[in-house]
C-alpha cells in the first residue's frame, strides 16, 4: 500500500512537471521530523542553502521534489545528523535513513550517517562514483604493502590501474564523472607519497596549469585544497614575512603581487582562490591578524571579476561574522579572568555557553537550576557565562546574582559586534559548543524545562556517559 502511495504521488509530481528531481524514502528512526536538503554554495567556505523541506509521516516515509540544474554534491539534514548524496538532473532516488542509535546518541550536528541508495540507475553519478571508489580502494589497497618493498613493481600497477580506469570508462560521456576520475586518482594516488611518485611541478602541470578550475566538482576542490594546503608557509621565509604584512595592513594588491611571484600562482583566477582558501584556513588560526583578513575578503567580494570568487568571499564573510549551526564558533576573549584567555584555547570539551543579564526576572531565575548543572557536570562540561558591561556598578543585588555564577565568565558592552554576531537579541539564551570548537546547537535548550518539558541535562548526561564509555 506504501509502495503504491509513493508510486502515486511520484506520478502526480513528475505529470505536472514540477520537478526534474524526486527523492523519496524511508526513515524509520525519525517519524513525524523533518528532513531538509541543503545545496552546499561554494566548496571553499562550504556555507550551505536550503533549497528543499519535506516532513516525514508517522511511519517514516517522505518524498519531495528539487529543481536542480547540474550534478553536485547535497547535504540531507534531520535534526543533529546529515548525511550526503550526488545529485543529477531528471533523477529519481529512493533512499533509506539507517536506524539511529538513541542509547548513545549526542546531541551535535557534526554527525554524519551513510544513507542506503536503492536501485540506482548504472547511469546514475551515485552509481558510477560509488563503484569507482570502491574499486580504487580495494585496488590500492591490495598493492599498498609493496610501496616501499617492490616500488618498481608498485609504479607498473599505478601506471595500469590509470590505464584500465581509462579503458573501462572510455565511453563515459558526462562531464562531472570524468572530471571526478581524475582529480580523485590524484588525490588519492598521485599523493601517495612513493618512490617515483609524480613531482610537485608534475602534478601542477597535469592537475591545476591551464585546466578550468571546477568550483562545484568536490574531487577537484579535494585536490586543490591538498596541494594549496596552508601555502602561506610553503612559500619561501622571506615571501611569507611580506605576505604576512601585506595582509595585516590589508593591501591587496600588494599580497596579489607577492604572491604573484610562486611559480604556482601564476594565473590570476588560480591565484585569487588560493588566497581565498589561505585566508579561510588562517582566520581560525593565530599567524595573521583577523581584521586583515575580513578586510582582504571584503575587497575581493567587491572587486573581483570572477563571480564565483565573489560568493565564495561573501559567504566567507557571511560565516566568520555570524554564528551559524555546524561552523566553527567565532573567536572570543574572556577578559574577566585573571589573565584573560581565548575561548578556543579551550580544548577536549564541550561547552555550555550562557548569555546573562542580572537585571533580568528570566535570568535569575534560572541561577538555581545552571548551579545544579555546573554542580553535576562542571569538571567534564565547561561552563561560559557573557553578560553585559555598564558604565555604572552594578547594585549588590546584582552583583552577587553574577557572583553565584562562579565559573568563567565575560563582560561585553552591548554595542560590542559580538552580540550581533553570536545573534543574542533576549536573556537568558544559551549555546552548546562541541569539542572541535563548533557550535551544536544555537539556541540550546536551557536549564529549566521548555514547553515540551526538556531541558539540556539529558544532552550533558548523555556527553559525559558517552566520554566515560571511551
Amino acid at each position: 500500500m506504501i509502495r503504491n502511495l509513493l508510486a502515486l504521488f511520484l506520478f502526480i509530481i513528475c505529470f505536472t512537471g514540477t520537478s526534474q528531481v524526486v527523492i523519496r524514502g524511508m526513515a524509520y528512526s525519525y517519524p513525524n521530523q523533518k528532513i531538509s536538503v541543503f545545496q552546499v554554495d561554494d566548496l571553499i567556505s562550504n556555507h550551505e542553502t536550503l533549497i528543499a523541506e519535506s516532513q516525514i509521516d508517522a511511519r517514516g516515509y517522505f518524498i519531495f521534489p528539487i529543481e536542480i540544474t547540474k550534478i553536485q554534491k547535497y547535504i540531507l539534514r534531520i535534526n543533529s545528523i546529515y548525511m550526503w548524496m550526488y545529485l543529477q538532473p531528471n533523477g529519481l532516488y529512493t533512499i533509506e535513513i539507517p536506524e539511529n542509535d538513541r542509547e548513545n546518541e549526542v546531541m551535535t550536528n557534526s554527525k554524519e550517517i551513510e544513507i542506503t541508495l536503492i536501485d540506482l540507475d548504472s547511469n546514475d553519478i551515485n552509481y558510477k562514483i560509488l563503484g569507482f571508489q570502491a574499486w580504487m580502494d580495494r585496488y590500492i589497497s591490495d598493492i599498498y604493502y609493496t610501496k616501499d618493498s617492490d616500488h618498481g613493481n608498485f609504479i607498473r600497477k599505478i601506471r595500469d590501474f590509470k590505464e584500465e580506469t581509462e579503458l573501462v570508462y572510455a565511453k563515459d560521456t558526462c562531464t562531472f564523472f570524468r572530471d571526478f576520475l581524475k582529480y580523485s586518482i590524484g588525490q588519492n594516488i598521485d599523493n601517495l607519497q612513493f618512490l617515483g611518485a609524480p613531482s610537485s611541478n608534475d602534478k601542477y602541470d597535469f592537475y591545476l596549469n591551464k585546466q578550468d578550475i571546477l568550483y562545484l566538482n568536490d574531487a577537484y576542490m579535494d585536490f586543490f585544497k591538498s596541494f594549496y594546503e596552508k601555502y602561506l608557509f610553503q612559500l619561501n621565509g622571506s615571501s611569507t614575512m611580506n605576505v604576512y604584512a601585506a595582509i595585516a595592513s590589508s593591501d591587496l594588491t600588494l599580497t596579489n603581487a607577492l604572491l604573484k611571484e610562486d611559480n604556482y600562482l601564476k594565473n590570476n583566477q588560480l591565484r585569487e582562490l588560493v588566497l581565498l582558501n589561505l585566508l579561510r584556513e588562517e582566520y581560525y588560526g593565530s599567524y595573521l591578524p583577523k581584521s586583515g583578513i575580513l578586510n582582504l575578503l571584503t575587497q575581493i567580494s567587491l572587486n573581483t571579476k570572477y563571480n564565483e570568487h565573489q560568493k565564495i568571499a561573501s559567504n566567507l564573510l557571511d560565516i566568520f561574522n555570524t554564528v551559524a549551526v555546524g561552523y566553527r564558533f567565532p573567536e572570543l576573549k574572556l577578559n574577566d579572568t585573571k589573565d584573560s584567555i581565548l575561548l578556543s584555547s579551550i580544548k577536549g570539551k564541550y561547552i555550555y555557553f550562557h548569555a546573562f543579564d542580572p537585571k533580568n526576572i528570566n535570568c535569575l531565575a534560572e541561577i538555581g537550576a545552571i548551579k545544579k548543572l555546573y554542580d553535576k557536570y562542571g569538571k567534564q562540561i565547561e561552563f561560559i557565562t557573557i553578560y553585559p558591561k555598564i558604565d555604572e556598578p552594578y547594585s549588590k543585588i546584582e552583583q552577587r546574582n553574577l557572583d553565584a555564577l562562579n565559573w568563567k565568565k565575560s563582560s561585553f558592552k552591548m554595542s560590542d559586534p559580538i552580540w550581533k554576531k553570536l545573534q543574542i537579541i533576549s536573556f537568558p539564551y544559551y549555546m552548546l559548543i562541541d569539542d572541535t570548537y563548533h557550535l551544536v546547537s544555537s539556541p540550546a535548550l536551557s536549564p529549566t524545562p521548555n514547553g515540551k518539558y526538556e531541558t539540556i541535562e539529558k544532552t550533558l548526561y548523555n556527553l559525559v556517559h558517552l566520554n566515560d564509555q571511551e
